[in-house]
């Protein structure tokens, strides 16, 4: 499943599901500004950055179908630690999935954006 694949950092093999257009978005991100990312190669590049940082595994604990079917939400939590420091990253997600051809056209995730600052943002800076 995708979000085994999320835990194994392989952005490589995640991106195989992705659809040429894809959308990626957080729209509570830690910079405190909305962040989107449109195309294969820049969500690539942006997840292999942050991926790079942590290893975590993922527990779903539920999904959301949909009036539409090529939508539905997943309501999921992370429990990780930094490569670097060894640091615990715990979070909990719900995220907007579409589909298109078979492929992941949209991922709109949010999660509790301070823990996510608190770990990441001296990594990353207010960019990210």
């Amino acid at each position: 499943m995708y979000f085994d694949l999320i835990a194994t950092g392989d952005v490589d093999a995640l991106s195989q599901h992705w659809h040429d257009e894809i959308i990626f978005e957080a729209p509570f991100s830690f910079t405190g500004k909305p962040s989107r990312t449109v195309g294969k190669q820049p969500v690539y590049d942006r997840l292999s950055t942050s991926y790079g940082l942590v290893s975590m595994a993922f527990s779903i604990t539920e999904i959301y179908e949909l009036v539409n079917p090529d939508r539905f939400l997943v309501e999921y939590d992370s429990n990780g630690r930094m490569l670097g420091s060894g640091e615990l990253y715990r979070n909990s997600y719900i995220t907007l999935v579409e589909m298109q051809d078979g492929l992941i056209s949209r991922f709109r995730e949010f999660y509790d954006s301070q823990r996510c600052a608190a770990v990441f943002g001296p990594l990353l800076g207010p960019d990210h």
